[in-house]
C-alpha cells in the first residue's frame, strides 16, 4: 500500500533518533537545578524523519507570574545557554532558539500549574498535552499520526501560525485519537460540513470557528481555532481525492517553480518590514490589510478576483488580482423607487444629473472619487509595524515565483 510505502519514507532512523536524544540530554544536564523537561513531538514520537525541533520546556513557579516570566526567564535561561549559537524569539513571552550541532532547539519558559485548565500562558498546557498522546496514542497510531501529518504537509494544510491558518501538530494527533487511524480520518473528512464537532471533550464554552476540536487536557480551549475555512476546504477536498485515487505524491508533491498564467489585471505591492517583529504579528497585519482592501477595492466599484501574499526575508509582496484595473471616470449610481417619497427626494437633491429609469427608479451618473486602483491600494494600507513601500506596479511578465504560485491558483491534487 502507498501509507506503507510512505512509513518507510518518514519512519525516523534509529541513529537520527540517537543524535537528537544526546543533543537533547546535553542541554538538560546544561539546565540542571531547573525544573527543565524534553515535550514536543520527539517526546511524543510522533515527529517525521528529517523534520524535527527539539522543544526543551523550563518550567518556574505559577506564583511568579506572567509578568515575572516574561521579565527574568529569558536571563537565567541565557546564563547557562548562552555558549551556543543561538536566537532571542518571541511569541506570548521570550524564548531561545538555539542551534545545538545542527539540530533545531527550541528552549520555552512556561509556569509550572497542576492542570490543562489552570494555564496563565498558553505554553503552560504543554506537558498536559504530551502526557495525554503519550498515554492514549499506541506505537502504531504514532505512525498514523506521521501518515497525517506528512499528508497535511503534501497538500498545504499543515501549520498553525497565522501565516498558514492550518492544522497544529497536536490537532492530528487527536484526530488520530478521535478516529484511530490516518485512513478513518480522512474517510471521514470527506463529509465534513462546517461547523465541524469533533467530540474529543465535552467543550465548557461555545467555538464559532468552522472546525471545534476541543482540548481533552483544557475543554475551555479549542484546538482547531486556528484552522480557516479555507484550509478546512482544502483538507476536505484533498481527503476526496485521495480516496479516489491515492497517490504517494499526495505526501510527496511536485517540486519546481508552477507556471503562473495573468488573467485580469494584478497589482503587486513590495514592503521592507523596518524593525524586528515576530513573524505572526507581521502576518496578521497582512491579512488585515487584504481584508481591507477587498471591501475598499469593491466600493469603489473595483472587481477583486483573489488577493494573496507572501514575504522574503524583510520584504512583504502583496498581491491584488482584478478582472480590470480599468473602470472608467464614471458610474451608474442606482436610487430608490419613485414611491419611496422622502428618499426619492433626498436622491434628487444629492445629485445633479438625475432621471427616472422604466423601472420606476432613479439614476444618476457619477464622477468617481477614486478611479485609479493602484493609487487607492496604496493610501489603503495601515500597518502598525514601521514598514517602507518599495514599489507598487502593475504585472506585465510572471518573473516572481512567489507571484508564479499565486497565479498557479489550482493545487496539484484537484484534478
Amino acid at each position: 500500500m502507498i501509507e506503507e510505502e510512505v512509513l518507510q519514507k518518514i519512519r525516523p532512523r534509529p541513529e537520527e533518533e540517537e543524535r537528537l536524544r544526546r543533543v537533547a540530554e546535553r542541554i538538560l544536564k546544561d539546565l540542571e537545578g531547573l525544573d527543565a523537561r524534553l515535550e514536543g513531538s520527539f517526546r511524543k514520537g510522533t515527529w517525521l524523519h528529517g523534520d524535527v525541533d527539539l522543544d526543551i520546556f523550563v518550567f518556574f513557579p505559577k506564583d511568579l507570574g506572567k509578568e515575572w516570566l516574561k521579565e527574568n526567564a529569558l536571563r537565567i535561561l541565557l546564563e547557562r545557554l548562552s555558549k551556543y549559537d543561538h536566537v532571542v524569539s518571541y511569541a506570548d513571552h521570550p524564548y531561545l532558539t538555539l542551534n545545538v550541532d545542527g539540530v533545531h532547539v527550541e528552549v520555552v519558559p512556561a509556569l509550572k500549574v497542576s492542570s490543562g485548565e489552570e494555564a496563565i500562558t498558553p505554553v503552560d498546557r504543554t506537558p498536559f498535552h504530551t502526557d495525554f498522546v503519550t498515554r492514549n496514542l499506541t506505537p502504531e497510531q504514532r505512525d498514523e499520526v506521521r501518515l497525517l501529518k506528512k499528508f497535511m504537509k503534501g497538500v498545504g494544510v499543515y501549520g498553525a501560525e497565522i501565516r498558514v491558518k492550518g492544522f497544529s501538530g497536536y490537532v492530528a494527533e487527536l484526530l488520530v485519537y478521535f478516529y484511530g487511524s490516518f485512513r478513518n480520518v480522512i474517510s471521514a473528512a470527506t463529509g465534513w460540513k462546517p461547523p465541524v464537532f469533533i467530540p474529543t471533550a465535552t467543550p465548557k464554552r461555545e467555538f464559532k470557528e468552522p472546525l471545534v476540536i476541543p482540548d481533552p487536557v483544557d475543554p475551555r480551549r479549542n484546538t482547531a481555532s486556528a484552522v480557516s475555512l479555507k484550509k478546512l476546504a482544502e483538507f476536505v477536498l484533498a481527503s476526496r481525492a485521495y480516496i479516489k485515487r491515492p497517490s504517494i505524491e499526495f505526501f510527496f508533491p511536485p517540486q519546481g517553480r508552477r507556471k503562473g498564467e495573468l488573467r485580469g489585471d494584478v497589482l503587486v505591492v513590495r514592503l521592507k518590514v523596518l524593525e524586528d517583529v515576530v513573524e505572526d504579528t507581521i502576518w496578521g497585519q497582512i491579512y488585515r490589510n487584504l481584508d481591507t482592501l477587498r471591501n475598499v477595492l469593491a466600493e469603489n466599484h473595483f472587481k477583486v478576483m483573489d488577493l494573496g501574499a507572501w514575504m522574503r526575508d524583510k520584504e512583504v509582496f502583496m498581491a491584488i488580482q482584478l478582472e480590470s484595473k480599468d473602470i472608467g471616470e464614471w458610474y451608474l449610481n442606482q436610487g430608490p423607487p419613485f414611491y419611496d417619497e422622502r428618499a426619492a427626494e433626498d436622491f434628487a437633491k444629492k445629485n445633479d444629473y438625475v432621471w427616472v429609469g422604466e423601472d420606476g427608479r432613479l439614476y444618476a451618473i457619477k464622477k468617481r472619487r477614486n478611479p485609479d486602483a493602484k493609487e487607492l491600494v496604496v493610501k489603503t494600507l495601515k500597518f502598525r509595524t514601521k514598514v517602507e513601500i518599495i514599489g507598487a506596479e502593475w504585472v506585465n511578465e510572471v518573473e516572481d515565483e512567489g507571484l508564479a504560485e499565486f497565479l498557479a491558483k489550482r493545487p496539484f491534487w484537484l484534478t
